[in-house]
């Protein structure tokens, strides 16, 4: 895909996107309820110079508002209208910079890396460009995300090794995180252990009767074998999740020593 040419003195960066972006993904339709979290590369008066911004496509209607700011651009509230021209996605913003006239947002996609610039209609010679990432959607209802230490879990595939331990000897405790990224309350929650080895996983879970929206809550596993050799068992954990009802991590250690 060619550069555009709002401004010819832009220099793009190299920063990495947390993701692969796709023309698809900047799409008009593929924007709304969006939100897109842009970086400045080079700016200049009266767009910021420096720092972030991110903009938010309503869900509904054709709002669009900037907050955010790390750099020295002023939130707006403002309205839009997108297309595509030649692979790009332009979007027509009705104010940019307070007092201002219209301004036009350039939407791009370059080996997966979002590219943006944005050029006030009476305002020549400077403009503002960068790079962008596309936010998650926000999920509603209850949605759990379970980690163990740093590393996100995936339901019923996710194993957790506890090594080889003496038989009848406690090893060490590994905890995992309960989060809710949705945007109500986890409630109906319990844990449970099945398999033929249940007995040797033994889960210390805090008495929690639901997990706000935004909130987390820790819990430990701890491996004591019963017998020697490998333990398996399967740690299950409801809640009110509609994708997720029983989270499901696969556990496993052996059981060492002298017989």
């Amino acid at each position: 895909m060619n550069l555009p040419t709002l401004v010819s003195a832009f220099v793009f960066s190299s920063i990495a996107s947390a993701f692969a972006i796709t023309d698809a993904d900047i799409a008009p339709a593929a924007l709304v309820g969006k939100t897109l979290g842009f970086t400045i590369v080079n700016g200049g008066s009266p767009y910021a110079t420096t720092g972030t911004w991110s903009g938010t496509f309503a869900a509904s209607g054709n709002g669009f508002a900037v907050a955010n700011i790390t750099g020295d651009t002023l939130a707006i509230s403002t309205t839009y209208a997108a297309a595509v021209d030649s692979g790009f996605t332009n979007v027509s913003l009705a104010k940019f910079v307070e007092g201002q006239s219209p301004a036009t947002l350039t939407l791009y996609t370059m080996d997966g890396v979002g590219k943006y610039e944005l050029s006030i209609s009476d305002v020549f010679e400077v403009g503002l460009n960068g790079e962008f990432t596309i936010s998650a959607p926000v999920v509603k209802g209850a949605e759990i995300e379970m980690l163990q230490g740093k590393k996100e879990l995936v339901d019923g595939e996710s194993k957790t090794d506890f090594g080889n331990i003496r038989v009848s000897k406690s090893g060490k405790a590994k905890t995992y995180t309960i989060k809710n990224t949705g945007t109500a309350p986890l409630t109906n929650l319990g844990f449970s252990v099945t398999g033929m080895n249940r007995g040797d996983f033994i889960v210390s879970s805090p008495k929690i009767g639901k997990i706000a929206p935004g909130t987390r809550v820790s819990f430990r596993v701890i491996f004591k074998p019963k017998d020697y050799g490998k333990r398996k068992a399967v740690l299950h954990f409801k809640s009110n999740d509609k994708d997720e009802k029983s989270f499901d991590i696969k556990l496993s250690g052996a059981g060492v020593g002298i017989k």
